[in-house]
Parts: structure tokens; sequence; C-alpha cells
């Protein structure tokens, strides 16, 4: 008794095995792909995160180097004004005492006496104005509040 293979014949429960395997074969890589795609939604909601963060840092640095540019414009006009040789406020004079004591030494060395000088109004800004500008409270004052209109002139002769 010989038997011969057919290869055209496969016997039914084979085929189902067959049929249930690659079906699982498919359904696993597709949820493999579905967890390589999570993976990769979570990386880039975490770089996200961080470039968020990297610029309000930088939003941040930008803003304090805004306030000492600021600042320091203020000085160099105020030193300007101060070794031009005419008249500026006292509360001038202790803000760039304050914030640049050595421009300030060097703008009273290099003043030059004038005979008709310029008075000038306050330039800096009062502390607690600055405060209220920056915390974005607006009261209203009822009264006017006095400001110190004083001028210093120091002269120093050689």
């Amino acid at each position: 008794m010989r038997i011969e293979y057919n290869q055209y014949h496969q016997p039914a429960t084979d085929h189902k095995l067959t049929k249930s395997a690659t079906q699982a074969i498919e359904e696993e890589k597709q949820l493999m792909q579905k967890q390589k795609r999570e993976q990769e939604l979570e990386r880039q909601k975490k770089i996200a995160e961080q470039l968020k963060r990297e610029t309000e840092a930088a939003k941040e640095r930008v803003k304090a180097e805004e306030d000492a540019l600021k600042i320091y414009t203020t000085c160099l006009e105020i030193a300007r004004r101060i070794s031009s040789g005419d008249k500026v406020p006292t509360k001038d004079h202790q803000f760039l005492i304050k914030h640049d004591p050595a421009l300030y030494g060097k703008a009273l060395t290099m003043r030059i006496p004038k005979e008709d000088p310029k008075e000038y109004k306050q330039l800096s800004e009062d502390e607690e104005s600055q405060n209220k500008q920056q915390s974005g409270i607006s009261e209203e004052i009822s009264e006017p509040t006095s400001q110190d209109n004083s001028s210093s002139t120091v002269d120093i002769k050689v």
C-alpha cells in the first residue's frame, strides 16, 4: 500500500490552526505597534513639557535682562546730566549711587561747571512705583503725592 501525498490537499484542522496562529501573530504585531506609538507619544509629551519649561525660563531671563538694561540706561543718562554740570534731583543721585557707584564717581570727577545749569526733573523711578508697575496694581491716589523736587549740585574744583 502506497500513500501518495497530494500537495493540494491539506487537512482542515491544520488550516484552521494556521489561520488562528497567523491571526494571533497579527494581533501581537498590532499590539506591539500600538505600544510603540504610545511610547513615542509619551516621549513627545515629555519633550514638549521640557520645551515649555525652557521657554518660560528664557522669558524670565529676558525680562530680567530688560529690567537691568533699563536701570543701566537710566544710570547712564543721570551720569551724563551730572557730568555736563546740570542740576540733577537728589533722588537721581541716590539712584545712581545705589545702582552704579563707580559711574557716579566718574560723573562727579568729570563734571564741568556751568554758569546757567539746566534743572532736570527726576529721571529715576521710585522703588514703590516700580513695585506697583511690576505687580500690576493700579491704585488711584485720592490726594496728590509730594515729590522731592530738590536738586543738588556738587562743585568739584581741581
